[in-house]
């Protein structure tokens, strides 16, 4: 569109219609000054973050990322979302707010939508936050009796330009310039409470003034205004913030381009004009089926045109959405190859489906192999990043590693990264496309990797990965490119992975485990708060005690079933009481839910289960009721536990208890063990400081060789999926994650509570690479329970079935498997003698398996090792060994001969479409298959059987010695002698001349035979006098009995295997044929 604008004294008019970047160009005209951010102006630069207004230093937390921004080419900071924050500190500057002022933040967010992640915020019981909830930006201000919102959605991976305006009267909320939503408001601003002083860029503000509800996001900018300002304004700064970009995102090429003629499998490769404008993962359809880029895409297409559709979105907001058109022929689709060795020969099958339905002509072609001399293998803390790298429990690899030689290599079981190294050299002969292939085992909830280092870049390129599986070997193979060549050679590692996979089967069911599935089990229970207020608060005493009991028979369960379910320790995660969260309560109330709480917790002491509890906000003022002689610590000091040390059961743990200050057990750990395990249970209380994050920090080294749990009230948020995967960080999360967590790889569980609800998360890579933490939020405080189960509806007056907040019945069961290092949770409450708590969520988040689920854990017996059995360099030759056509999904089949055994082979399948002709080009598919000869595939020479020259004579009824002199080698078998099978009709008793067979077989069924006369001489006179007048008898390969035929084995085969099974009639056939050679 034309803008035309004229000049007219002061005034500019514009004709046409007025767009936001319109009124920006109108104040730039004018000269107008934007409005100035007073409070802060937050300048980002490659170094860092500075204020420009009052110059506030800024406050780190973690490593942010300082650079430029490639779509917006400007400086930009980038937070991980997990402990990385600036903090700028504006407390002194409260009275500047109490009228009305504005708040900008330039923002990309770079992850997913979470239930809450703060932008820019001040933030705590009180302030103002420019946030994203979900979907949605929200500008949320503390305004008279709550929390005010102008929301509108907004997407992920998109830079935005947000103001947010309130003015005394109304929040408004800006986005790229525009008015997105308002909302009226009524009294005061209220200030955040704590000491939650900081304005915080890239998440919000705690009462400790520690970063928290963190965003994984990108900004350019963030201020600070004391005034409100005008829609002027907002347009202007929007004009300056870059968002405004005309970049665009274009579409390049693509493979396969429009009009191309596909034949064969081809990669999808799309190239854009930038990737840096890319926003999110590009989708694309093939004949409407999804498609990922780099997946193989031709085998199965039909003869025709094909449409490839391709949509993708920019970091600005526009989007593309193109078509590509191109044709193919019937291209097979590869149904998997066979090798099979048997007989003296090596037939080679392979399976091509067409899409049309047509026979497969499949040429099979010589490939030509390389394995490795050898290797060396270790284990490493973290992926290498160099050829020569350092590593642990060395060992040289001396199996030969041929396909199928039964030789292979196992790594060592190690909780950190096992990995194999071998040298390739190039195979002779081969063309220059060459695939690196390994065959092996690995457990199926690990995984291996297959890498080949990168001449060019010097890295270590991952060619392909795998999860094991439980009854066979898993195969891995990739193709290797020019830049992995050094030499002659290729550079390979094989690394063995825990990928922490949070997918093991589970079924879920109203029982717990067996207690012989696993080894030991630890009991969680947290945020008892409204059952304890129920025990006390509640009129009548007959409900009192309903809302106590259900205290009682969750710690007596525990406290019951120690031994039997194997429970080596309780946590509780804080919030024990309801109301001592302010100066404001009363401390008699208080008092009394303490000690309600005590009676709960004394069953345990009792019984001499190992236990620890910690305060939550509700238990401490909100973090602000600390030391020796606060309340908490009257009822759960560290008195109360040093003496349980003394207790046969606590000793029996060789269980300790150790507060972090004398007399003040705010903050403790405790050290226990199970199963030969040793572990150290570190427990922090509610509003985390830098001084108790240190302290966690040096018990765990103190203990490095300790298996370590994190007890902590606030940590991570409720999960809002199904399944309850996923959270954000919790009022301590950040804190507690960046100060004690990441330093420390022996923490292997965190366990929480405070915000009522589940999360599960599955923290991966956590410090150091390969180094997992599994985090537990489970909340049941808020979940209701109707009146009419709980018997309460009399009792309590509520006239009808009534929802009551009764959720902190449930307890949790963590059971722990340590050799398949694996975690069976089960949720379950005594009192109602019911598992899982879902059914009681008013908000209907979960579908179950949230409270029955089984989770990877990383506790030092959770091991990973692999085995190779083979590693093998191939390439094609070209040349044909033969050719066969099927039909479609049938096997084409050639036989290959002059093999040598022992030596590895391989060979390539090209399956085309038979169809062809001048309008049609056929569309092929390749495989291909590794083995190593073995005899049962080359031995096709018979043993060489030895048959003295001369007839044999023996007299007439005397035994007959067949095999004296006969002999059979084999040049594989070696000696066969005790294979030679005697065939032939022979009367010991009648005179004549008879021709008896010698057979003789090696183990693959290659066979010799030799004919030889035994005359039967007229007996002797005098010898016939002296002997008997019946046959003598004689053993195996003698003449027996008279009349019968020499015997042989019933293992017999070929023709002879037809002789036994003719049986009498063909003997007497024979008979008669052998009379003519009687004398």
């Amino acid at each position: 569109m034309t803008i035309k604008s004229t000049r007219l004294s002061t005034a500019l008019v514009v004709a046409g219609t007025v767009t936001v970047s319109h009124v920006a160009m109108v104040g730039a005209a004018h000269g107008q000054q934007n409005a100035q951010a007073d409070l802060l102006d937050i300048e980002i630069s490659e170094s860092g973050a500075i204020d420009t207004a009052r110059d506030v230093p800024a406050k780190i937390s973690g490593d942010p990322d300082f650079g430029i921004d490639p779509a917006l080419e400007q400086p930009v900071a980038t937070f991980d979302g997990q402990d990385d924050a600036v903090q700028f500190d504006i407390g002194d500057q409260d009275a500047a707010l109490a009228d009305g002022f504005a708040v900008e933040c330039t923002f990309k967010l770079n992850g997913e939508f979470a239930s809450e992640k703060s932008l820019c915020a001040n933030k705590e019981a009180g302030g103002f936050a420019l946030a994203l909830y979900e979907n949605e930006l929200s500008f949320i201000i503390h305004v008279g009796s709550g929390y005010q919102q102008a929301r509108v959605e907004v997407d992920p991976d998109r830079w935005y330009h947000a103001v947010g305006v309130w003015d005394g009267q109304e929040a408004q909320l800006y986005l790229n310039g525009e008015l997105a939503a308002s909302k009226k408001t009524t009294g005061e601003y209220n200030l955040p409470t704590g000491n939650a002083d900081s304005f915080t860029v890239g998440g919000d503000t705690n009462g400790s003034d520690n970063p928290q509800l963190l965003a994984d996001a990108s900004f350019r900018t963030a201020r600070l205004y004391s005034e409100p300002i005008g829609e002027s304004d907002v347009a202007a700064l929007y004009g300056e913030s870059g968002v405004n970009s005309e970049k665009q995102l274009e579409l390049a090429s693509t493979t396969p381009a429009a009009g191309d003629h596909v034949k064969e499998g081809v990669k999808l490769e799309v190239e854009y004009s930038d990737d840096a404008l890319l926003s999110g993962e590009p989708t694309y359809e093939l004949d409407g089926e999804k498609v990922e880029a780099g997946q193989l895409i031709g085998p199965g297409l039909l003869e025709g045109e094909h449409e490839l559709h391709i949509q993708a979105r920019d970091v600005f907001g526009g989007e593309i959405s193109e078509r590509v058109s191109f044709t193919s022929g019937n291209i097979p689709q590869g149904g998997g190859t066979d090798t099979d060795q048997g007989k003296g020969n090596v037939t080679l099958s392979a399976i091509a489906d067409n899409p049309s339905g047509g026979d497969v002509e499949t040429t099979f072609t010589k490939g030509t192999t390389s394995t490795p001399e050898g290797g060396f293998q270790g284990v490493v803390g973290g992926m290498p990043d160099s050829l020569d790298f350092e590593y642990e429990d060395a060992s040289e690899i001396s199996a030969s590693l041929k396909p199928g030689d039964d030789d292979t290599a196992q790594t060592a079981s190690t909780t950190q990264m096992p990995f194999q190294r071998f040298d390739v050299a190039l195979p002779a002969d081969g063309t220059e496309e060459n695939q690196l292939v390994w065959k092996g085992q690995v457990d199926p909830n690990r995984s291996a990797r297959l890498f080949a280092w990168n001449t060019a870049t010097s890295t270590w390129d991952e060619l392909a990965s795998t999860r094991g599986t439980s009854n066979s070997e898993v195969s891995l193979n990739g193709d290797i490119s020019a830049e992995h060549i050094d030499g002659s050679d290729v550079h390979a590692m094989v690394l063995g992975y825990d990928p922490f996979a949070d997918d093991i089967p589970n079924t879920v069911e109203d029982s717990f485990a067996d207690p012989d599935d696993y080894d030991f089990a630890i009991s969680h229970h947290t945020d008892t708060q409204y059952i304890v207020e129920g025990a006390v608060e509640n009129e009548s005493e007959e409900e009192r005690e309903v809302w106590k009991q259900s205290y009682l028979d969750a710690t007596q369960w525990v406290a019951d079933n120690a031994d039997a379910r194997k429970i080596a320790y309780h946590a509780h995660t804080g919030d024990i009481i309801e109301n001592w969260i302010r100066e404001t309560n009363d401390e008699d109330n208080a008092r009394k839910e303490f000690e309600v709480a005590s009676e709960a917790q004394k069953i345990l002491d009792e019984a001499e289960v190992v236990n620890g509890v910690l305060p939550g906000n509700h238990d401490n003022w909100t973090g602000r009721d600390i030391g020796p002689d606060n309340l908490y610590n009257q009822y759960f000091g560290p008195e109360r536990y040093e003496a349980l040390e003394q207790t046969a059961g606590w000793q029996a743990r060789d269980a300790s208890h150790h507060p972090w200050k004398e007399g003040d057990n705010d903050n403790h750990y405790d050290l226990f063990s199970a199963e030969g395990l040793e572990f150290v249970v570190v427990s922090l209380g509610y509003d985390v400081t830098e001084e108790e994050a240190a302290w966690a920090d040096s018990v765990l080294k103190q203990y490095p060789d300790r298996n370590a749990i994190v007890l902590t009230h606030a940590y991570n948020k409720p999960s809002n999926s199904p399944d309850g995967r996923g959270a954000n960080a919790s009022h301590d999360g950040s804190i507690v994650l960046e100060k004690v967590v990441e330093p420390n790889p022996n923490v292997a569980l965190v366990l929480s509570g405070h915000e009522h609800g589940v999360s599960i998360v599955t923290r991966k890579d956590v410090g150091t690479e390969g180094n997992h933490v599994t985090e537990l939020l489970a909340d049941y405080q808020f979940y209701k329970v109707g009146s009419d189960e709980l018997g309460l509806t009399e009792v309590g007056g509520y006239g009808t079935d009534t929802p009551l907040q009764f959720g902190a019945a449930f307890l949790r069961l963590l059971q722990f498997d340590l050799d398949a290092g694996e975690m069976i949770v089960d949720t379950y409450s005594p009192f109602l003698d019911n598992f899982g708590a879902t059914e009681y969520d008013d908000r209907a988040r979960y579908d179950g398996t949230e409270d029955d689920t089984r989770l990877p854990v990383q506790f030092e017996t959770r091991k990973t090792s692999f085995t190779t059995d083979a590693v093998t360099l191939v390439s094609d030759t070209g040349e044909e060994i033969g050719k066969d056509t099927a039909r479609s999904g049938w096997p084409a089949e050639v036989n290959w001969t002059g093999l040598k055994s022992d030596e590895v082979y391989a060979w390539y399948a090209t399956s085309r479409d038979t169809a062809t002709g001048e309008k049609v080009e056929p569309g092929q598919t390749r495989q291909f298959a590794v083995f190593t000869a073995r005899d049962a595939g080359t031995d096709s020479t018979a043993p060489e059987l030895t048959v003295p020259s001369d007839d044999l004579i023996v007299e007439a009824g005397s035994a007959a010695d067949l095999l004296a002199g006969v002999t059979a080698t084999d040049d594989v078998d070696g000696d066969v002698t005790d294979n030679i099978e005697v065939v032939g009709n022979l009367d010991i008793n009648q005179p004549g001349r008879y021709i008896i067979r010698y057979v003789v077989s090696d183990a693959n069924g290659n066979q010799a035979t030799t004919d030889r006369i035994v005359v039967v001489t007229e007996k002797d006179d005098a010898s016939s006098s002296e002997g008997s007048s019946e046959g003598s008898s004689g053993s195996s390969g003698s003449s027996e009995n008279p009349g019968s035929s020499v015997s042989s084995s019933s293992s017999r085969g070929g023709i002879f295997g037809l002789f036994d099974a003719l049986g009498g009639a063909f003997r007497n056939l024979l008979g008669v044929i052998s009379g003519a050679f009687r004398s």
